[in-house]
C-alpha cells in the first residue's frame, strides 16, 4: 500500500462523513485500493535479480591472453505459434553490444555489434574473443529485438550467465548478469534508456557483501567496474570500506569506462582492516560504492553535476586454488542510458 498510514488513511476516512451511506463508503474504499495497487505496480526502479528480462548487462568479459569468457543467453519464451510465414511468436533477434578496450588501454570503450537469432526455448553460448575480435576486456549489453523489424521488444524472456575460464576453457568462476526489464515504451536504439520508462534504471549504489583481508598469495581479490559514461569521461566514485567492528574508512576512486583492479588498488585498508582478529580465522570486511561525479578528461566537473552509473562483479581468490565470483548487491535507482553523453 503506497499511503502514509498515519495521514492518508486519516484523511480518507475523514472524507467518509456520517451522511455517506454504506455503499458510498465501500466505493471510496475500492477506489482508494485501486489507486494504491496501481502505484504498487510501477516498475521496480532497479534491475531484477535472476528474472527474465529484455536487457542483460554483463559488467565483464575478459579476452586477454590466457583468458576466455563464455557468454550464455537463453530465450525462455516457448510460444511456437506461427505469426508470419517466416517467424514464430517466440522468435527473437539478440543484439550484443561489446564495450571493449585493449589490455594496454590504448583503445577505450570501443563499441562492437553482433546479432544472433534464437527460436523459442533456444539457447546460445559464444566465446567473447571470437564474437568480438576488437576488444580484449570490457563489458557488454544483450537486448531482445523483433526478428522482423529489428525494433527492441517490450517483452521479458532473456536469461544468461558468463563463464570466465583460462585459454583451455577450464572454468574458473562464473556470474549472472544484471537483468533490466522492459516497461512498455521501448524506443529504437540508440540510445538504450535505463530510466524506468524504457528499461529499469541502474542502481544508485552497489555493495561487496564480504571479502577476506587481502594478503598476497593467500587471499587475493579483484573488482571489475563499468560505467555508462563512455571513453571521454572520468567516473569519480565514493568508496566506503568497513571492517568487522563497524569501523568505516572512506576514499574516492576514479576510472574511465571500465576497470579491473585489486581492492587494495582502491583502498589500502583492505590489507590491514584492524578489525576483530578473534571473530573468524581471517579478518573480513565489506564495501559500498556510490557514484560521486563525472569529470571530463581534464578533471573538470561536468555541468549539472552528473552522477556515474556503475555496475560490477567481484572475485575472491584463495591461495590460487579456489576462485569465486559474483555480481554485486545493489540499492536505489539512477537514470542513465547507453551510449551516453553526460555533458
Amino acid at each position: 500500500m503506497v499511503m502514509n498510514l498515519d495521514m492518508d488513511w486519516f484523511n480518507f476516512f475523514a472524507s467518509c462523513t456520517s451522511v455517506d451511506d454504506t455503499e458510498t463508503v465501500m466505493k471510496k474504499i475500492a477506489l482508494a485500493l485501486m489507486a494504491a495497487l496501481s502505484l504498487a505496480g510501477v516498475a521496480s526502479a532497479q534491475p531484477m535479480h535472476l528474472e527474465p528480462s529484455g536487457a542483460l548487462v554483463f559488467p565483464l568479459f575478459d579476452s586477454r591472453p590466457q583468458s576466455a569468457t563464455v557468454i550464455n543467453v537463453t530465450n525462455t519464451e516457448e510460444d511456437r505459434t506461427v505469426e508470419t510465414n517466416q517467424f514464430l511468436a517466440g522468435d527473437v533477434r539478440i543484439h550484443y553490444v561489446y564495450y571493449g578496450k585493449n589490455a594496454d588501454g590504448s583503445t577505450v570503450c570501443l563499441e562492437f555489434d553482433r546479432f544472433e537469432f534464437l527460436t523459442p526455448a533456444d539457447t546460445i553460448s559464444v566465446i567473447a574473443s571470437e564474437h568480438n575480435p576488437e576488444g580484449e576486456v570490457g563489458f557488454l549489453t544483450v537486448t531482445a529485438q523483433d526478428p522482423e523489424s529489428g525494433d527492441p521488444l517490450d517483452e521479458n524472456f532473456l536469461i544468461g550467465s558468463a563463464y570466465v575460464a583460462n585459454a583451455g576453457l577450464d572454468i574458473m568462476w562464473c556470474y549472472t548478469p544484471y537483468s533490466f526489464q522492459t516497461n512498455g515504451a521501448i524506443s529504437t536504439p540508440p540510445p538504450m534508456n535505463f530510466d524506468d520508462s524504457h528499461y529499469d534504471s541502474f542502481p544508485r549504489e552497489i555493495f561487496i557483501d564480504s571479502f577476506f583481508e587481502e594478503e598476497a598469495g593467500v587471499f587475493e581479490n579483484q573488482l571489475s567496474l563499468m560505467s555508462t559514461s563512455g571513453q571521454d569521461y572520468i567516473n569519480e566514485i565514493d568508496v566506503f570500506t568497513y571492517n568487522n567492528k563497524e569501523d568505516r574508512f572512506s576514499r574516492t576512486f576514479k576510472f574511465v569506462c571500465h576497470t579491473t583492479v585489486a581492492l587494495s588498488e582502491i583502498s589500502s585498508i583492505v590489507t590491514n582492516l584492524g578489525g576483530d582478529p578473534n571473530e573468524f580465522a581471517k579478518e573480513t570486511g565489506w564495501m559500498k560504492l556510490r557514484g560521486r561525479t563525472i569529470l571530463d578528461l581534464a578533471g573538470n566537473s561536468i555541468s549539472g553535476s552528473a552522477i556515474p552509473a556503475i555496475l560490477g562483479v567481484f572475485v575472491q581468490i584463495v591461495r590460487s586454488d579456489f576462485t569465486a565470483g559474483h555480481a554485486l548487491h545493489y540499492n536505489g535507482s539512477l537514470n542513465t542510458r547507453l551510449p551516453v553523453d553526460p555533458s
